[in-house]
């Protein structure tokens, strides 16, 4: 049967495209595993090459479905070694300080998913993954999420003209830290981490030897931070109680998470 080029897709005629859908086009690769749009999704039932690839998955990103992926395991243990989970919900694990990816991750197209990870608003850490890794955590978000969802998963929060501004945690830390906090995105400087999460078990490891972070060891930390680790460069910071009080109120009231693993399971531990 000859064939014909179609905005850049080589197809047969419009008959066999019709009985075939993505095969009139391409050449099937891995039969066994399902349908084409299983893996790369788009739009297997139009002619025309931009609605067959409304939203089309590529690369790494299609092989979320494939099983042993080299792509899902790579994407898997990055976002472990970057601490996704102290703000996403992931795989059904992680605070819920962000948005929940197990839900929002199918909505997004690859283009939309790789830009939130390798351009991220101001108050998500930059990686700076290269387009392989970032495609494998799109890959393991994919594996991971839910394909269809209607949960609403944002909190929109509106403030007065003139009302007072400013968090306990803002005024305090927010010179050099960025954090999540339950009134929203707080603080504005970057030279310190950030301590979205702080006191949650997603929190990212530290310094080896140093105890999970609560009220006790960031007050401890707080009153002299080279008596527990010489070499940091971070200045005491004296606090009253009742500042002190509301900057741990702010960055507790933050801790509501999902899929929690219990004490002495081997997860790793916060450390600033």
């Amino acid at each position: 049967m000859p064939l014909v080029l179609a905005g850049g897709c080589v197809r047969s005629p419009a008959a066999g495209h019709a009985a075939n859908g993505c095969l009139a086009c391409h050449v099937p690769r891995h039969p066994a595993r399902g349908s084409c749009a299983s893996c790369h999704r788009g739009d297997p039932a139009s002619e025309r090459k931009e609605l067959a690839h409304h939203r089309l998955l590529t690369g790494r990103a299609a092989e979320h479905r494939s099983p042993d992926s080299q792509a899902v395991e790579e994407g898997r243990k990055n976002v472990e070694r970057l601490a996704c989970r102290r703000c996403h919900t992931i795989d059904g694990t992680g605070n819920r300080l962000a948005t929940d990816l197990d839900r929002v991750a199918w909505m997004r197209d690859q283009a939309g998913l790789v830009w939130s990870i390798g351009d991220p608003v101001v108050n998500m850490p930059r990686f700076g993954l290269d387009g392989r890794k970032t495609e494998a955590m799109v890959a393991y978000l994919l594996h991971s999420a839910a394909r269809e969802s209607s949960v609403a998963t944002y909190r929109i929060r509106f403030s007065k003209r003139g009302a007072v501004r400013g968090t306990a945690f803002e005024v305090n830390c927010g010179g050099c830290h960025r954090s999540i906090t339950g009134a929203g995105p707080s603080g504005r400087g970057s030279s310190g981490p950030n301590l979205s999460g702080l006191f949650t078990p997603f929190y990212p490891a530290g310094a080896p030897g140093h105890p999970p972070w609560n009220a006790s060891s960031l007050e401890r930390w707080l009153k002299n931070p080279r008596t527990l680790r010489p070499s940091t460069t971070m200045r005491p910071v004296p606090l009253d109680a009742d500042a002190f009080e509301r900057v741990v109120g702010e960055i507790g009231g933050t801790s509501i998470s999902a899929g929690l693993p219990e004490p002495g399971d081997g997860k790793p531990r916060g450390n600033m």
